[in-house]
């Protein structure tokens, strides 16, 4: 079984990307952030053609998040109440036992800006939500969660001290997710210094300015099954790409 993520950044402009992946790698679940679109104006046959259930969470221009499975997803929760603020950021549903969390964690733009507080606000809710849902059995937290938790997750561990995406504020929220069981299963079985971001700007892919921000943390009884982890980084490469690559995981059954 593959379970993979990917930031799409605007499903309208990536989606001749995303079903060539899909015809490509096939994942049993793929969740999907930064849709930038209304539900009644997602590409629902790109999915549904493939065999695909589509659950999504929608918002014009901004955010949204997706999460498209093979097999079939029951009890569906959308919104993190009382940390989105009104954003399409987060939607969950149980798939083969496992409930699987789709979230679009905040960017947090400047530290000093308004933007940090919420990114801050949003894991504080995040976090005892997770907690309430560890409580009924197996999950896994895939998405773009915008913090590159390691040295080596980012292209400069000096440069980018205090630095929005790596900043000690943001390192204590991953940690209280880590802490509540959730496994980073992905990063020992990457290369050292694999990103899953590039900025657009400033040449980042070409000069190797990554981030590793996209992840998928699973519970113990989840960890144990898993065969298999990666990034595709070539889906960056391709003309007018998203600026995230696909994180996948694969699970025996």
């Amino acid at each position: 079984m593959l379970i993979a993520t990917w930031n799409v950044n605007s499903i309208k402009a990536r989606h001749e990307h995303l079903g060539a992946w899909l015809d490509r790698r096939r994942p049993d679940v793929v969740c999907l952030q930064e849709l930038k679109s209304i539900e009644a104006k997602l590409p629902v046959e790109l999915f549904t053609s493939r065999g695909y259930q589509l659950e999504a969470l929608g918002q014009p221009t901004y955010n949204g998040v997706a999460i498209a499975s093979l097999r079939p997803i029951t009890d569906v929760e959308r919104g993190l109440p009382e940390g989105d603020e009104g954003q399409a950021r987060v939607i969950s549903g149980v798939i083969d036992g496992v409930r699987i969390v789709c979230a679009y964690c905040p960017q947090g733009s400047e530290v000093e800006s308004p933007k940090f507080a919420y990114k801050l606000r949003f894991f504080d809710a995040l976090i005892p939500h997770i907690a309430a849902r560890l409580a009924c059995g197996p999950l896994i937290l895939a998405g773009d969660i915008n913090i590159a938790p390691l040295p080596d997750d980012v292209w400069d561990d000096v440069e980018m001290k205090d630095q929005v995406s790596y900043h000690p504020l943001e390192h204590e929220r991953f940690r209280a997710l880590e802490g509540l069981g959730l496994i980073d299963v992905v990063k020992p079985r990457l290369a050292p210094r694999t990103y899953t971001f590039w900025d657009y700007r400033e040449l980042s892919f070409r000069r190797k300015r990554g981030m590793r921000i996209d992840h998928l943390l699973v519970t113990a009884d989840v960890a144990a099954r898993v065969t298999g982890a990666g990034v595709d980084i070539e889906e960056r490469k391709k003309e007018k790409p998203s600026d995230h690559a696909p994180v996948w995981l694969t699970l025996g059954e």
